[in-house]
């Protein structure tokens, strides 16, 4: 049987406070790193459809909304779209 051998150091409870968060710290700004941006999601481009199952609203309501100027939109050729932060930022000022 073969044993290890255990290293005992002195550390002040603020030395091993101190490791221990930036073991922490490390782990949580890798776990983040791998997380989807959020920003990006929110520059995102909407179709009619997608829109309309965000909003849950009907198509000639968005139509009107569009068309009074409530909420922007953005034409591609013959397609029109929405930024998904134009919307958001609209639910957060009706709100």
């Amino acid at each position: 049987m073969s044993s290890k051998k255990l290293h005992f150091y002195q550390l002040s409870p603020e030395e091993f406070i101190d490791d221990l968060l930036l073991g922490v710290d490390h782990k949580l700004t890798k776990l983040m790193n791998a997380l989807p941006s959020e920003k990006n999601n929110e520059d995102d481009l909407l179709t009619v459809d997608e829109t309309l199952s965000f909003l849950k609203c009907s198509k000639q309501a968005l139509w009107n909304w569009r068309k009074s100027g409530i909420l922007p939109s953005y034409r591609l050729g013959n397609r029109v779209y929405y930024k998904k932060s134009d919307i958001l930022n609209k639910l957060v000022k009706q709100s």
